[in-house]
């Protein structure tokens, strides 16, 4: 999975683990291809974008109707090779890691793991939460 990282709020992003973490994500899904029988996407494009929460809350209200920022939004585009696209906003990032006492790095794993399940097509529920967990778990993000 080949990853495009738009940073035009200029946080410290570990750019290696975001790469790492795609890695770990795109693997079920390959896996579950490879099960069924079918030819796995290893080529897919996947933008990655950190945003202000202004510009956060402007897309959180155009497309979810909430008149709020908030932490990721994943926006499906498969088109050819491009997935789609993953935006996050690092100072809800932030705000989330000190509520959850976590590292910042463990919170914007997180936060790109859900986008990144989402774009491979899993919805909210026990499993994409348990694979979200196992993910990070073996990104020593537990």
């Amino acid at each position: 999975m080949e990853l495009i990282i738009n940073n035009d709020v200029g946080a410290r992003i570990d750019r290696a683990m975001l790469r790492k973490l795609a890695k770990k994500v795109s693997l079920p899904a390959r896996l579950a291809a490879k099960r069924a029988g079918r030819q796995a996407k290893r080529d897919w494009i996947v933008s990655i974008s950190f945003v202000k929460r202004g510009a956060m809350k402007k897309l959180n209200r155009t497309y979810r109707k909430k008149d709020r920022p908030t932490d990721v939004l994943s926006f499906n585009m498969n088109e050819g090779k491009l997935l789609g696209d993953v935006v996050v906003c690092p100072s809800v990032a932030k705000a989330n890691a000190r509520k959850y006492n976590v590292s910042f790095n463990a919170e914007i794993s997180r936060l790109v793991a859900h986008g990144l399940l989402h774009l491979l097509g899993y919805d909210h529920g026990r499993k994409m939460f348990e694979m979200q967990d196992k993910i990070l778990e073996v990104m020593n993000h537990a």
